[in-house]
């Protein structure tokens, strides 16, 4: 079945990730379940009771259980990325579908995608509006403070012609930071782009480890805003 490992904050969701959780568990001659049906089973069904647990403490009657914590990913030795949409009310868990070097494709259960190159956001499917590519900055651009450069991200306009949004983009230095990630500490350097147009300004952020992006929150579309990544599992 699906690649993706998904995570969302709606029961209807996490209903659906069971299915599919329960549908990967029958993929080998064994019977056996495979390392992606255990993955996405114990993170639905850990997120589902949660949501019970909080709908039912509401009338003190039960507790949240212990939330994912980074042994639980770790252990099926798959890389994991976190991907949080605060417009769509959407936290999700994805796994690599497509790997190509620099451009790597992330992807959920249900198909939706995100394609990064470097950990840059290049392009989105299955979001609805979705973003169909983008000319991005390269990793070094990113940390270079005071560097400048030009971001062009394109759309599906009416009748399904092709639009262009340009933006001129100048990087700034926030400084060095510790941040965590499923119980990890992170010691990284945070750089804002801040990319300007007429119609108006985005400001996209990065935590940078080295040569990983380890966290952003990057522009993904105007209907769909701002999309925060946390690379969780290398």
């Amino acid at each position: 079945m699906g690649k993706g490992l998904a995570l969302t904050m709606s029961a209807k969701w996490m209903a659906g990730l069971l299915a599919l959780a329960m549908l990967a568990a029958c993929g080998n001659d064994k019977g056996a379940p495979s390392p992606l049906g255990q993955a996405v089973g114990s993170v639905a069904k850990a997120t589902l009771g949660g949501i019970k647990a909080r709908r039912a403490g509401k009338a003190g009657t039960a507790q949240a259980p212990a939330p994912v914590t980074r042994a639980d990913l770790e252990k099926y030795g798959i890389p994991i990325l976190r991907a949080v949409i605060a417009s769509r009310g959407a936290d999700a868990l994805l796994t690599i579908s497509d790997d190509k070097g620099e451009v790597v494709t992330w992807s959920t259960t249900d198909g939706t995608t995100f394609s990064l190159r470097n950990g840059v956001l290049i392009q989105t499917r299955g979001m609805g509006p979705d973003l169909m590519s983008a000319q991005v900055p390269t990793l070094g651009m990113l940390g270079q403070a005071g560097g400048t450069h030009q971001r062009m991200y394109y759309f599906l306009g009416p009748e399904d012609q092709p639009t262009r949004r340009t933006y001129d983009c100048t990087m700034s230095l926030k400084g060095r930071e510790t941040i965590t990630i499923f119980d990890r500490k992170h010691t990284v350097t945070h750089v804002t782009e801040t990319c300007v147009r007429p119609q108006g300004k985005i400001e996209n952020e990065f935590w940078l480890e080295g040569a990983t992006v380890r966290k952003s929150r990057q522009w993904a579309s105007g209907l769909t805003g701002y999309i925060e990544f946390e690379k969780a599992v290398d």
